[in-house]
């Protein structure tokens, strides 16, 4: 990163600023603190967009990790506790530092919750989706996907014995964001 883009907190424009969720139809993306569903195909979808790169989460899905960093993955976790600090993890107190410590990578995954990705709406370039073809009930939901995004890939892929839904794959991309 730029000495100037450090000053001023702000993240080069080749970098691409990358949401990595699942969500149901009526957009759930959790319940209780954890994940209403259990699928290895989205698990392995997810693993795939994220090892090898910074990847921002919530104190609260951290503790959905039962507090283990993400192996082979720079792990930067998001908090307004001044004082945690967890093994493995670099610890950030607003979006700005945490984007501060990704660096220079060229892609940065923004892994949730609803909150987190809340605050990095606005900076997002592509939003890697994966749609679970269920009403499910929860607690915590996605933002409404609207018309500044575009989708521009989408895989279905149909349940089987390990996976009890069918699965949609999809990136969208944000209209003029530049982003191949």
């Amino acid at each position: 990163m730029s000495s100037q883009a450090a000053l001023c907190g702000t993240v080069p424009s080749r970098q691409d600023i990358v949401a990595i969720a699942a969500q149901t139809e009526n957009r759930v993306i959790g319940r209780d603190g954890g994940m209403p569903w259990h699928l290895p195909a989205d698990f392995a979808h997810f693993r795939a967009l994220s090892v090898g790169k910074p990847n921002i989460m919530g104190r609260k899905v951290f503790d959905t990790l039962r507090r283990k960093p993400l192996p082979e993955r720079v792990n930067i976790v998001l908090t307004r506790n001044e004082n945690l600090k967890f093994d493995g993890c670099l610890i950030a107190h607003s979006p700005e530092e945490a984007l501060q410590l990704a660096g220079d990578a060229p892609e940065i995954a923004i892994i949730g919750g609803e909150e987190i990705y809340r605050l990095y709406w606005d900076r997002l370039t592509r939003l890697e989706m994966t749609l679970i073809h269920a009403e499910l009930d929860g607690d915590t939901f996605f933002p409404e996907i609207g018309p500044e995004w575009e989708l521009a890939q989408e895989t279905f892929r149909p349940a089987d014995e390990k996976n009890r839904y069918d699965l949609t794959f999809q990136t969208w991309r944000r209209r003029g964001s530049g982003q191949p």
